[in-house]
C-alpha cells in the first residue's frame, strides 16, 4: 500500500474513531442513537455498546448480540471479528483485543498484525478490568472474573479466574 493509501485509510479510522468513540460513546447519547450509530458504520448490533468505550478497527467485523450489556470504559478491538452472543455482560474497562504480533527471531515483535478472531457465547459474564487476548473463545455461560487474563478457550458454565485464566469451578446456571 502505497503512501496515499495508508492516508486514506488512516484518516477513515480517525472518522469511524471520532463518530463512534467520541459520539456514539458519550453518555448524552441514548443508546438507540449509539446502536444506529454502530449499525450505520457496518456493525452488526442487536444491543448498544456502553458508554465512553473505545472501539478501534473495522465496525463490520463487530457482532453484538440482544440484551448486551457493556459497561463502561470497555475497550474493543476489531482488527479481526469480534463476536458477543445474546444476554451477555461485560464489566467496566474490560479490554477485548485482536491484534496478535508474533516473536521474532532474537526476541523483537514484529512490526506485523496476525489478526485472532474473538469469540464470546451466549450469557458470559466478563468481570470488570478482564482481559480477552486475540484468538480466545469464550463459551455459553461461562464467568470470567475481575482481572482475569482469557488467553484460550473457557468451556461453558465454568467459573475463570486468574492469570492466565483458569477453570477455578463450575457454577449453578450449569445443566449438565
Amino acid at each position: 500500500m502505497g503512501a496515499m493509501g495508508r492516508l486514506a485509510e488512516d484518516l477513515t479510522i480517525a472518522a469511524s474513531s471520532q463518530l463512534l468513540c467520541n459520539i456514539g460513546g458519550s453518555k448524552w447519547i441514548p443508546r438507540t442513537v449509539r446502536r444506529l450509530l454502530f449499525a450505520a458504520a457496518g456493525a452488526h448490533v442487536r444491543s448498544s455498546p456502553g458508554i465512553e468505550g473505545t472501539f478501534v478497527g473495522r465496525p463490520s467485523l463487530l457482532t453484538i448480540g440482544h440484551a448486551v450489556y457493556i459497561n463502561r470504559e470497555v475497550f474493543i478491538e476489531a482488527v479481526a471479528p469480534v463476536s458477543i452472543g445474546d444476554g451477555t455482560a461485560i464489566g467496566m474497562q474490560a479490554m477485548i483485543l485482536t491484534s496478535h504480533h508474533a516473536i521474532e527471531a532474537g526476541g523483537r515483535w514484529s512490526d506485523d498484525v496476525t489478526p485472532r478472531p474473538v469469540t464470546i457465547g451466549e450469557r458470559v459474564w466478563i468481570g470488570a478490568r478482564a482481559v480477552i487476548l486475540p484468538g480466545a473463545v469464550i463459551e455459553h455461560g461461562a464467568i470470567i472474573a475481575a482481572g482475569a487474563v482469557v488467553s484460550g478457550r473457557c468451556e461453558a458454565f465454568g467459573v475463570y479466574a486468574g492469570v492466565p485464566a483458569r477453570r477455578v469451578r463450575d457454577h449453578s446456571g450449569a445443566t449438565r
